[in-house]
């Protein structure tokens, strides 16, 4: 599957680049750990009840910081049909997301975290 493809080449920015690899790895999983842990809250708490509000709403918020700084973080200009493939989950993401907000109903961020979960495994993976 082209997630393989592209997170095994995928190019953090600047301050992530001038740390050593292994630390920019581990940063790049954390990421993606908090992503989907924040995701799977946000999932979790879809429905808006007066115990859950306030983790829908952190969860939410959450969620979307990381997929910005994921997306900020993606280097067009080493391989742009990579870069493109990682950006379009991205962004399928944060427009699931934020549907979902909308509509309190959980459909196509169950798509994405499986994809995202790929990503991740795979930089896992990478040693």
């Amino acid at each position: 599957m082209k997630n393989n493809f592209a997170a095994l080449h995928y190019k953090k920015t600047d301050n992530i680049d001038s740390q050593p690899a292994n630390d920019a790895q581990s940063i790049l999983i954390k990421c993606y750990d908090e992503l989907l842990k924040s995701i799977k809250s946000f999932q979790k708490n879809i429905v808006p009840e007066a115990e859950n509000i306030r983790k829908k709403s952190n969860s939410f918020s959450k969620a979307l910081t990381i997929i910005y700084t994921l997306q900020s973080s993606i280097d067009f200009e080493k391989d742009i049909s990579i870069a493109k493939n990682l950006f379009q989950i991205y962004e399928f993401t944060r427009v699931a997301l934020i549907n979902e907000f909308k509509s309190c109903e959980v459909n196509k961020s169950l798509l994405a975290v499986n994809a995202l979960q790929e990503i991740r495994d795979t930089w896992k993976n990478i040693a």
